[in-house]
């Protein structure tokens, strides 16, 4: 199932006191479906414009943010349809004018008569979809009475009902819309066209599921089995710009309505209320219908004629968060474990804990992982490494200390997790403020472990970290150095960066086309990993999930033939990463050659135990990097639902 927008479309201009500020994509329905995206759900767009550069604009607008754009029609010699919108402050007041006019050439770029092909997109359409339209010409019109898919409307204008018997609008929308959507002046002119004297009337005459009202800062009308609901606009947001206001309020009620199960009453509309007008007010505080959900391209003449007639995309370089992330990994771990935190860790009584547990989340759970490996074969401790909410459903009466592993040094998920334990056997392994950790946990100082320096106070930003995941992990490597190998670990761990660095940078280089094939969105990897290589493992599957590109099946290397092959052997394409040390041992000799068949990427340390687990930690970082490099995003920047921050943001009982 998905949600369709039919319709031609629009490019949008945008000036602000006689000078153009850049372009977007347009028109209701498509900016309905653009908003409808970024709620979560599944959208594509058919319609059609030209084959020039306004649009290649609106379907770039759309691509860009995910909407499906493989059935737009793009049609050789024809003008995309071009709107613009001036904007200038008078007497303190924002004024703005909406035209198919340029207002600096005058010229205009308009057709008429809808160049989607009915019978075409009737076909591609299926039984489960969600139609939106804008209006009601011709061929929508066509489509709309040929099948029989739910259908929303969003009527803006009355102009081309004029033309109509009453009989006529009247069978054009009776009883084939489930939520309809109007303005003030549309509602008016049915009133007055039908003799109407309420909303009910109007809804009575159409028999929508729902009809809709929107009053603009006064907020909006309902009515449904002929009940009326009035719902007030608390606290109005002052506006930039009201453009695309009404479109993002309608794709909330639309989006709802779905996830609703088709249902409606008044709980649903006090909700979705709620929620549309959380959304407007973002709207309005930026400039264009779609200014809250991406940026105005900028553009620039290519002809010494006005840029409405010919431009080019301005593209200001990207800087990905990944680039900037992965460039300061080496200079943040080396101050990592060059601090303060490192001193703490060492003058722990090590020999005197029986039973720890290590526990990180996301990120950190990598880093979590390896130290307790660490610590286990350091000390011969009981050491094992949880997810928080694990930790909250265990008996911990005979756990003597705990390390929490988060990045910001307050993770609720962890302090939860640990509220039944004694502060004083509480470690916290960190990046954040000891004095606002300190404040915020209850712990002391003395157990608050902070990698943070006068020079090394900068936290990375974005969804996937780094740092998060190897500065603790190096904090713990610098305690195996010092109690068993020795060497200089400064001179092992920039070894180690350069070493996967150089690999990976020849090995994306060498296997495009393998790695093509293998990089695919939405493929599956297996993930194969064990013995020395689980921290890579789990770090890896982590990042990549988070990424939203790819999903990941993790297989221990020997658990993998207790049946799991089953699984495997039905799977159509075979998508295989492996991890492992330097030594291979016989049973590994046997899954490789099984596995040798289908499409892998072995990714072998140059060492074994400890340092592999470690050397692998910093492998996986890379091959994370290169891969957001191979596909020219930036996967610390992921999409996602403003449904899934609620529980991303939840804080309470586990």
């Amino acid at each position: 199932m998905k949600i369709i927008s039919i319709g031609d479309l629009v490019t949008d201009f945008y000036y602000k006191d006689g000078k153009l500020m850049g372009v977007n994509g347009g028109m209701t329905s498509h900016n309905i479906i653009a908003n409808i995206t970024k709620l979560g759900l599944k959208t594509a767009v058919y319609g059609a414009c030209g084959n020039d550069m306004a649009g290649h604009v609106a379907i770039k607008s759309l691509k860009d943010i995910g909407v499906n754009v493989d059935k737009i029609k793009i049609i050789d010699n024809l003008d995309t349809r071009c709107f613009h919108v001036s904007y200038q402050i008078i007497n303190d007041q924002l004024q703005f004018v909406s035209k198919k006019r340029c207002p600096i050439c005058n010229m205009k770029k308009w057709y008429d008569e809808s160049k989607i092909e009915t019978k075409e997109i009737i076909k591609q359409i299926n039984e489960d979809d969600v139609l939106v339209f804008d209006n009601l010409n011709i061929k929508n019109q066509f489509i709309i009475d040929n099948c029989n898919n739910r259908k929303m409307l969003d009527l803006g204008q009355y102009f081309e009902l004029e033309d109509y018997t009453d009989n006529d609008i009247v069978k054009k929308i009776k009883n084939k819309f489930d939520l309809i959507n109007l303005n003030e002046r549309v509602e008016k002119y049915l009133k007055n066209r039908f003799s109407l004297k309420s909303l009910e009337d109007i809804y009575k005459l159409l028999l929508p599921k729902m009809i809709i009202v929107t009053r603009g800062k006064k907020g909006s009308d309902f009515v449904f089995d002929c009940n009326k609901v009035n719902k007030k606009l608390i606290n109005p947001s002052i506006e930039v710009d009201p453009t695309g206001a009404g479109d993002a309020f309608f794709s909330v009620f639309i989006s709802e309505y779905i996830k609703n199960n088709y249902s409606i009453d008044y709980d649903f509309i006090d909700s979705s209320f709620d929620k549309a007008t959380k959304l407007t007010k973002k709207v309005v505080k930026k400039f264009g219908a779609r200014g809250h959900i991406q940026n105005l391209y900028k553009i620039k003449k290519v002809k010494d004629i006005c840029t409405c007639s010919d431009f080019a995309i301005s593209l200001r370089k990207q800087i990905k968060r990944c680039n900037i992330n992965i460039n300061n990994l080496e200079t943040r771990i080396i101050n990592a474990i060059n601090s303060s935190a490192y001193d703490k860790l060492l003058n722990l009584s090590w020999q005197n804990l029986n039973n720890t547990i290590f526990v990180g989340t996301g990120g950190s759970f990598a880093g979590a992982k390896f130290s307790s490996k660490l610590i286990n074969y350091l000390y011969g401790i009981n050491t094992i490494a949880l997810y928080p909410r694990d930790l909250y459903y265990r008996n911990n009466s005979n756990i003597d200390s705990v390390f929490l592993f988060t990045y910001s040094g307050t993770t609720n998920d962890l302090l939860v997790s640990t509220s039944l334990i004694d502060n004083k056997n509480k470690y916290i392994i960190t990046k954040g403020k000891l004095q606002n950790i300190k404040s915020k946990t209850g712990v002391s100082k003395n157990n608050i472990i902070s990698y943070r320096t006068s020079t090394n106070k900068q936290a990375e930003r974005g969804f996937l970290s780094f740092e998060g995941a190897l500065a603790p992990a190096s904090l713990f490597l610098k305690l195996y150095f010092e109690k068993t190998v020795k060497n200089n670990v400064e001179e092992f761990i920039k070894n180690s960066i350069n070493y996967w660095k150089t690999y990976f940078n020849k090995y994306f280089k060498a296997n495009k086309k393998m790695l093509t094939e293998f990089l695919k969105e939405g493929n599956y990897f297996n993930v194969f990993t064990g013995d020395f290589t689980e921290s890579a493992g789990s770090d890896f599957e982590s990042k990549i999930i988070e990424s939203g590109i790819y999903n990941c099946l993790i297989h221990e290397k020997k658990n993998f033939s207790h049946g799991r092959f089953i699984n495997y052997e039905h799977l159509s394409h075979k998508k295989n990463i492996y991890f492992k040390q330097k030594t291979t041992s016989l049973y590994e000799k046997k899954l490789l050659e099984y596995l040798e068949k289908d499409q892998n990427i072995i990714i072998e340390s140059r060492y074994d135990g400890i340092l592999c687990e470690y050397d692998l930690l910093i492998a996986s970082q890379y091959f994370i990097y290169y891969i957001s490099n191979f596909l020219n995003i930036d996967i610390s920047k992921p999409t996602y639902s403003e449904e899934a921050m609620k529980i991303y943001f939840y804080k309470g009982q586990l």
